[in-house]
């Protein structure tokens, strides 16, 4: 499975590289949500996993908004420390998980979702 993860806090994206490399998924790290857009196309992933508290002009579920708007359908894991659930859902997500991420809950959805690909 293809997975974008789009985070700027480099031991967060170091934690979650490893658990989707332990399931020998590729993964597409990005520390703004600008640099995963740009990339999305050629990416093609199956699932993203998007922080919502991103630098730059553009936080994560202002991504998610804009990427439901324009008709993407892929699966949306908000990873949070300061959205509520609602917030994420509202925005687009498919599911919601508060830092620190509970990694066995996180490695079950993706290998829940490769399953079923």
């Amino acid at each position: 499975m293809r997975i974008v993860y789009v985070e700027d806090n480099r031991p967060n994206q170091s934690l979650i590289e490893r658990i989707v490399r332990t399931g020998h998924h590729q993964i597409f790290p990005y520390s703004t949500a600008e640099d995963a857009l740009h990339n999305l196309n050629h990416d093609q992933p199956d699932m993203l996993l998007v922080d919502v508290e991103l630098a730059g002009p553009m936080n994560g579920l202002d991504m998610v908004r804009h990427l439901r708007a324009n008709g993407y359908h892929q699966l949306i894991v908000a990873i949070t420390a300061v959205a509520t659930e609602q917030e994420c859902m509202d925005a687009g997500c498919d599911a919601y998980f508060v830092k620190p991420v509970p990694v066995g809950s996180l490695w079950e959805l993706i290998e829940q979702y490769s399953t079923t690909m």
